[in-house]
């Protein structure tokens, strides 16, 4: 595909992922403004769900803004760090979301204390963030996420996030990390994606001198790898 016709076919992808939330948010607030509901909390339940919307198209847009910053490397600042700061700083934002769908998070601290990396703070939690989350999302309500961090040969840390969620069906699973790429189920499940998280996950680990791989089951759950170089 000539490589103008691809970014036409890209841009109406975020164009109508965009579209469909926001129209939404307006539905609902005209709703509430009109006055067609006087019930307080059927109103309260209206704003609720623009409001998870409107987060929805923010995520969108920080997820291509910080596609522009990948895009020049200098703005990326590197230094020393503590993957722990990073791991509990993640687990910390996301708790409430899975205690909210009733998801236990098993977060083995100790395993992943002590273990550095060279690395940009913000683009690190933000691929954490990501791949935590998505865990969350597609995952069964009482299910559970397992957090795990170990050392291999004293060159490489090893982080396994495994979930008992809705699983990747085989033909989907080499998708994944393409940009714009959602498989079937993320899109018929979830709103607020255009198939940028996990593109934009394997990039920010690749320009760590990492690596990402995922394993999954439809109907069992999905677990991903992380490795990234060591430091002592």
């Amino acid at each position: 595909m000539p490589k103008i016709e691809k970014d036409f076919k890209n841009l109406a992808v975020i164009a109508h992922d965009l579209k469909a939330p926001l129209s939404a948010v307006v539905d609902l607030l005209i709703v509430v403004e009109k006055g067609y509901v006087d019930d307080p909390e059927k109103v309260k339940e209206l704003i609720s769900r623009a409001r998870k919307k409107s987060e929805a198209l923010i995520k969108i847009v920080e997820d291509i803004l910080d596609y522009t910053v990948l895009e020049n490397k200098s703005q990326m600042k590197r230094e020393r760090l503590n993957l722990f700061d990073i791991i509990d700083e993640s687990f910390s934002i996301i708790k409430p979301y899975a205690d909210e769908k009733k998801i236990t998070i098993n977060y083995s601290q100790r395993s992943c204390q002590e273990k550095f990396v060279f690395g940009n703070y913000t683009f690190l939690l933000r691929a954490f963030n990501n791949i935590i989350m998505n865990a969350v999302k597609y995952n069964k309500e009482n299910g559970s996420i397992d957090i795990r961090c170990f050392e291999r040969f004293n060159k490489l840390i090893i982080i396994e996030i495994s979930d008992t969620g809705i699983g990747i069906p085989a033909e989907d699973i080499d998708k994944v990390f393409n940009i714009f790429a959602r498989g079937r189920e993320a899109r018929k499940n979830i709103d607020g994606s255009i198939g940028l998280g996990l593109s934009l996950v394997k990039q920010i680990i690749k320009d760590h001198e990492g690596s990402i791989d995922l394993d999954s089951v439809v109907g069992e759950g999905t677990t991903i790898t992380i490795k990234l170089p060591f430091m002592n």
